[in-house]
């Protein structure tokens, strides 16, 4: 198996996943936040200057990382996504050691996180890298939106949540840490500020 042909096939594949099977409920979880990750993911690989097959496994888990959400609900959008990958590997010769990595990689991002190796912290801090950026104050009014678009609820602690999980969650790798944590910190401060103006 060829990787750089391969991982160009993978995309080629989740954009016509996404292209096929969007939802307009999905104004969060959809081509351009995967795109995003990808992007993310691949800055932080060159920063820890990954080899061919590292860089491989973590571009195809970023790729498909949240392909689940095209077809099944919220909680189960990991392991959908692990299923969609997997098909996508049946006619591609690639080994079961490979394709466990990458399964890994997807199932690392299910919340809480927990990352075991270098790559499933890299696809983690890939996934929440905007909780470290100005782009959150939007992100987090689009994923609130989603939410109340797939479950018919109002969300009325949203920004209570939002500040528990802002508070909570720590970027894993030190490339990240060094780079987002003074974005997070002033996103914790425009949460509490928005609290105490409503």
């Amino acid at each position: 198996m060829e990787l750089t042909q391969t991982e160009y096939l993978a995309e080629k594949y989740v954009i016509d996943l996404f292209t096929r099977l969007a939802s307009t409920y999905l104004v969060y979880h959809n081509l351009s936040h995967t795109e995003r990750v990808v992007g993310h993911a691949m800055e932080i690989a060159d920063h820890y200057r990954l080899n061919e097959r590292d860089r491989f496994i973590l571009s195809v888990a970023a790729w498909f990382h949240d392909t689940g959400h095209l077809i099944t609900d919220i909680a189960l959008h990991e392991q959908a996504s692990v299923r969609l990958m997997r098909s996508f590997f049946i006619d591609k010769d690639a080994d079961e050691a490979l394709i466990d990595t990458i399964s890994e990689c997807i199932m690392a991002t299910k919340w809480p996180t927990a990352p075991k190796t270098l790559l499933e912290e890299i696809i983690c801090d890939a996934d929440t890298y905007h909780f470290g950026t100005k782009e959150f104050e939007i992100t987090d009014e689009l994923v609130k939106r989603e939410f109340q678009l797939r479950t018919h609820k109002n969300y009325a602690h949203w920004c209570d949540d939002t500040l528990m999980l802002l508070k909570s969650h720590r970027f894993f790798t030190s490339f990240c840490r060094d780079k987002l944590d003074k974005g997070k910190k002033a996103n914790i401060a425009y949460m509490e500020a928005k609290i105490r103006s409503n």
